[in-house]
């Protein structure tokens, strides 16, 4: 099991396929794992990275508290170790926080960005709503309830009536053998509250996509639609029958829209 030290921590990381390098960033609390049904076709095209961001998964947890630049810098570490000098990058959700301060601070090492499912601040009500499953977490541990309140959040209300994809879910979720600790998460929360790109977001020169579901009540297509109107000539798609999760509620519908962006030479034509 690949792992790389990066001065303070210890990261998990895996690569799959050959090409192109395409660097993918997790959200708040998933670790690589979240990325497994998207892995096998985007790694038919492109050399695929997937790691756990510090405090997630088998990466060793910071003892000191750490930012969304923190995360980004370890993303930058873990491209040097591969001697990537430059990737694709992608981020869901808090990846989608990382990978925007990875394009703003090392733009350099940014080919193609797509941004899924985020935005250029956390809203006051995501920020108490973390802080209250935060509080859940600490008195109750990893249970059924606490992961029954994650999947209003991430699904779609077609995939909610659908018993046996949640079922799963909710059974892997419990079963997964490194589910990242109360700290951890608490970190990532606060790391998520006191990010802000609005000031920088405008100075991102990589071509970029924004991903958002139509139906995603996290992050709302208003808040993307918003991020998207602040990167010059990004495309904003937003795709029906979706939520936050994109890539794992319709892993298809993610990598398609994926693949069309980055195969693409004109950014209009996607």
């Amino acid at each position: 099991m690949p792992k790389v030290k990066l001065n303070d921590i210890s990261l998990y990381y895996e690569v799959y396929g050959k090409g192109a390098p395409l660097l993918l960033i997790g959200g708040l609390g998933s670790d690589s794992s979240s990325w497994l049904g998207v892995v096998k076709k985007l790694s038919s095209h492109f050399k695929t990275i997937i790691f756990d961001n510090r405090g997630t998964g088998r990466s060793s947890a910071m003892k000191k508290p750490h930012t969304i630049h923190h995360m980004a810098e370890d993303a930058v570490r873990l491209l040097d170790y591969l001697k990537i000098k430059q990737a694709h990058v992608i981020g869901h959700s808090m990846g989608g926080y990382i990978a925007q301060e990875l394009a703003m601070s090392y733009p350099e090492r940014v080919a193609k960005l797509v941004l899924v499912s985020t935005a250029t601040v956390s809203s006051k009500k995501n920020n108490v709503l973390f802080k209250d499953i935060y509080t859940q977490l600490k008195r109750q541990g990893y249970c059924r309830e606490w992961f029954e309140r994650w999947v209003p959040l991430l699904f779609s209300k077609k995939i909610i009536n659908d018993s046996n994809f949640i079922e799963t879910f909710i059974k892997n979720s419990i079963e997964y053998p490194y589910l990242q600790k109360a700290d951890g998460f608490k970190s990532q929360i606060d790391a998520i509250a006191s990010f802000d790109a609005r000031a920088k977001i405008g100075t991102i020169k990589a071509k970029t996509l924004i991903l958002e579901g139509r139906d995603d009540i996290l992050i709302t297509p208003q808040e993307a639609g918003a991020l998207a109107k602040r990167i010059h000539k990004s495309v904003f798609k937003l795709l029906d029958g979706v939520a936050h999760s994109i890539h794992i509620e319709n892993p298809k519908l993610f990598t398609s829209a994926v693949m069309d962006f980055l195969k693409s030479k004109k950014l209009e034509k996607i």
